[in-house]
């Protein structure tokens, strides 16, 4: 028969992957124009402002998120282990 229970350092690996990966995404950098009238380009730098909250957002919620699924493997682990110890 198999290990059976929650591999917390799997668990944690998968987490660390998911939050390295998302620490990677770098903010879209502001272009610059001498001048321009042209609707379509006037509206850049605000689409990247909005652009670079949205990522900000996601890093936040991403690492509270990992933090909080780390917390469950622990209490998965330790209920784990006292179920496999109940006589």
């Amino acid at each position: 028969m198999g290990i059976k229970g929650t591999d917390y350092g799997v668990w944690t690996g998968l987490t660390s992957t998911v939050n390295t990966n998302i620490s990677g995404i770098s903010d879209v950098a502001e272009l610059s124009f001498a001048t321009t009238t042209m609707t379509p380009f006037t509206s850049f730098n605000d689409d990247i402002k909005s652009f670079n909250e949205a990522i900000g957002s996601l890093k936040t919620f991403t690492t509270g998120d990992v933090t909080r699924m780390n917390q469950v493997a622990e209490n998965k682990v330790t209920d784990d282990q006292n179920q496999a110890n109940a006589k």
